[in-house]
């Protein structure tokens, strides 16, 4: 009798699942519509963004200063590769996200800065969305200052996770538009949808750098399903939730993470991210793509271009659920 109620109860909750995460998603994509019909371009250009902080890791340890004296304070040490990363909607620098993508890129790098978003992006979705002009602001007037100092923007990499990703794209856009000069690369771990589903000046594209990178784990829901990059991979083709958020209640945040879950281990280990080249979105789609397995995550070769699946094994936890009639119930160690 325990045996079947746990059976019957491990079905319910499976049939419950699947309901409740697709009609988030359709909760999602109605909402982000929504927002894309308000009108954006007044909203972006009336709130302020105040001096916002930076976190500095490095070899010797951290530190915290205003991102306004950054410069100043890091013009006799930059390093050969600067990398900037620009957390998303309420992630901070002490979070999971930024201390699993520090504690990689230290491995491999002198000095990493993270962008302390917190007063921008830990409020309403729309309030943190508005504000992507101001942060954007902000970080190009410290790349402005590196620039007179004759630092080469060529070795400036820019990550953004969520709405970090279209702040490292106007970013982009800025260095352009006032400076006639690209940065040289940034990677969009699952550039945000809600509210950036129709191309702007707002949203990230491929012109922003001379390499823009793309990773999409919550295509279509919280990430863009388009590939707006010079590389973009999907993760597991263009549906959710992705095999490591299955058993999750709602996979929503659990998708959109494994972005940078894979980014981090990709740069620890090469091989943790190897995608087939996709000939067409159909092909993409049907998870048939035929292309070479090609190195996609943080050592891509900068001149990749197109579109990559990557696919994971699934590796979540099953519950075990003893059956007497199952010959490897008794004989499998």
């Amino acid at each position: 009798m325990r045996v079947i109620c746990v059976a019957v109860l491990l079905s319910g909750v499976s049939a419950i699942v699947t309901p409740v995460n697709n009609g988030l998603d359709q909760l999602i994509r109605a909402a982000s519509a929504t927002c894309d019909a308000l009108p954006l371009e007044t909203i972006f250009n009336w709130v302020s963004v105040p001096d916002l902080e930076i976190m500095e890791y490095s070899r010797h340890g951290k530190r915290t200063y205003k991102l306004s004296k950054a410069h100043a304070i890091l013009r006799y040490r930059m390093p050969q590769v600067l990398i900037f990363y620009i957390p998303g909607w309420w992630n901070t620098p002490t979070d999971e996200s930024s201390q699993t993508l520090a504690k990689a890129l230290l491995n491999k790098n002198s000095l990493f800065l993270i962008l302390d978003t917190r007063v921008t992006f830990c409020r309403g979705y729309i309030s943190s969305a508005s504000r992507i002009k101001g942060v954007a602001q902000k970080v190009f007037k410290f790349i402005k200052n590196l620039y007179n100092d004759r630092y080469p923007l060529s070795s400036v990499h820019l990550i953004g996770f969520s709405l970090g990703a279209h702040v490292s794209g106007m970013v982009g856009k800025l260095v352009q538009n006032r400076l006639n000069r690209k940065i040289g690369k940034i990677t969009a771990l699952d550039p945000a949808r809600p509210c950036f589903t129709q191309p702007s000046k707002y949203r990230l594209d491929k012109r922003d750098a001379k390499f823009v990178h793309v990773i999409h784990t919550s295509a279509g829901v919280l990430g863009l399903e388009q590939p707006i990059g010079h590389t973009d991979v999907y993760v597991n083709g263009v549906s959710a939730p992705q095999p490591e958020c299955r058993e999750k209640a709602v996979s929503l945040e659990c998708d959109h993470a494994q972005a940078w879950k894979l980014f981090s281990a990709s740069v620890m280990n090469e091989r943790a991210l190897i995608g087939r080249r996709c000939k067409s979105w159909n092909e993409l789609s049907s998870d048939r793509c035929s292309g070479n397995d090609t190195l996609v995550g943080y050592g891509c070769n900068a001149d990749l271009r197109g579109m990559f699946l990557y696919k994971s094994q699934d590796t979540s936890r099953r519950i075990n659920v003893f059956n007497p009639f199952d010959i490897k119930t008794w004989w499998t160690s």
